[in-house]
């Protein structure tokens, strides 16, 4: 039984480190904006505690900083996030 409970653990770490927060797609072609990150489905469950802000855009096009990408895609009214906090206004 032990045999194959390591290799189901390792498997399940491996798949488990793998990214889920998707691809970087520049906002305009045109501008020298950053490129914003999509939020692609299956969003992720559990996110590390990793402190990286980003700059969500979520639903209604309002903005919230995040700790991390990954933070911010787990929120389903997140569409998309820029890497750095959100600038106060």
């Amino acid at each position: 039984m032990m045999r194959f409970v390591l290799p189901l653990f390792l498997l399940t770490v491996l798949v488990g480190c793998t990214p889920m927060s998707g691809t970087n797609v520049p906002e305009d072609d045109n501008s020298n904006k950053a490129a914003a990150t999509q939020c692609r489905d299956p969003r992720p469950m559990v996110c590390t505690m990793e402190y990286s802000p980003v700059c969500a855009t979520l639903a209604g096009e309002k903005l919230a900083t995040y700790p991390s990408g990954c933070n911010a895609c787990a929120d389903i009214a997140v569409a998309s996030w820029t890497d750095g906090p959100c600038e106060e206004k």
